[in-house]
């Protein structure tokens, strides 16, 4: 399949955001505490179990940029409607998920409209994410059945 200049703008950018994500996983303390609501403690000062969560969204949404990558090499490899691209669909609905539910918890404890945001924006994700699977879950049947009628 041949690969379009906005796809290709993207998977860049997607590698790009990967690398600058993993170089600022260092400075995450600072960049939270740079960053933050004057109102709301420095991260030190958060607990342990705030840290993890914290720290657990961070890594879910470099898996998400990974499978992303990784499903722009199967979409452009031969063809979108592998069974691959249907899992990497739904592992990515089930990490939006997954934020989303870490999100809210937290939104209990420092409730802002940016939590309240972001946990929307996770939850739309993650069923757009879903439908899309579905969607290529069907037209794989679709295509099956018409190579065996071939």
């Amino acid at each position: 399949m041949k690969k379009s200049k906005i796809a290709k703008i993207i998977w860049v950018l997607l590698i790009i955001i990967m690398i600058l994500g993993i170089g600022c996983l260092f400075f995450l303390p600072r960049l939270y505490d740079l960053f933050k609501d004057p109102s709301i403690e420095t991260f030190g000062e958060h607990t342990l179990i705030y840290k993890t969560a914290f720290f657990m969204c961070y890594i879910i949404c470099f898996i998400i940029i990974y499978e992303l990558i990784c499903l722009f090499k199967y979409v452009f490899s031969d063809t979108p409607f592998k069974k691959e691209v249907e899992k990497i669909l739904k592992l990515c609905a089930i990490l939006f998920m997954l934020i989303f539910l870490i999100v809210t918890i937290k939104a209990f404890f420092i409730p802002t409209i940016l939590t309240f945001g972001v946990a929307f924006v996770c939850l739309l994700a993650s069923l757009s994410f879903y439908c899309l699977a579905e969607v290529i879950k069907a037209a794989i049947c679709y295509k099956n059945e018409i190579d065996y009628t071939v």
